[in-house]
């Protein structure tokens, strides 16, 4: 499995946004409870370089695994996107598919299942973004695709979905909804979610 293509792809698209974003936009709520605007775009530059440092064989104990929660930064646009420069220049090596990688909740994967599932993590963060600041997210439906076959097989586990776990609960959807629905559903988000004062705009 190799999933770089869409991995580099999905890095730039939401990349795209966390560059356009304004200052005053950083601490807006996202559809992820417990995260901000800013705390979103931490955690996805504190994965973004722990993949960076595994994948280029240059971690060691001190690199964390992919996780949830990452300490706030001044600049995380800026971050962001250093961060995002320096995976994808890594990313041309055909060795980084069977490098180790530490995967909460999954103990060591190879780098193979590790780009899938920060792939994912990324696609769905772009929509989590778009959805916080109000602005449309069009990643290309076979992108999209292949991140509901590779999500599909996350296991129903304590340590991944419910209290305290990477994901929620899976939401019920419609199974002709659009495939970027069913990618939020299945990683527990309500694809209908708003901001409460855009919601309530909408009535």
């Amino acid at each position: 499995m190799d999933l770089r293509e869409h991995y580099r792809e999905v890095l730039g698209l939401t990349g795209a946004l966390v560059a356009d974003l304004g200052e005053h936009q950083l601490d807006l709520p996202t559809p992820c409870d417990e995260w901000d605007v800013r705390a979103m775009i931490c955690h996805l530059t504190a994965n973004t370089l722990a993949m960076r440092s595994h994948l280029s064989g240059t971690a060691d104990s001190t690199h964390a695994e992919l996780t949830g929660d990452a300490p706030r930064t001044p600049n995380p646009r800026a971050d962001f996107e250093t961060a995002a420069r320096e995976l994808d220049s890594v990313l041309t090596d055909d060795a980084v598919l069977s490098r180790s990688v530490a995967v909460a909740g999954s103990g060591t994967v190879p780098g193979s299942i590790a780009i899938g599932v920060h792939f994912v993590d990324v696609l769905t963060h772009g929509w989590d973004l778009s959805r916080a600041i109000g602005v449309d997210y069009r990643p290309a439906d076979r992108r999209v695709a292949t991140a509901v076959r590779f999500a599909a097989g996350y296991p129903d586990s304590p340590a991944m979905r419910g209290p305290g776990a990477l994901f929620a609960p899976v939401r019920a959807t419609d199974p002709d909804a659009p495939v970027l629905d069913q990618l939020v559903a299945l990683l527990g988000r309500d694809p209908r979610w708003a901001p409460a004062a855009r919601a309530r705009d909408r009535r």
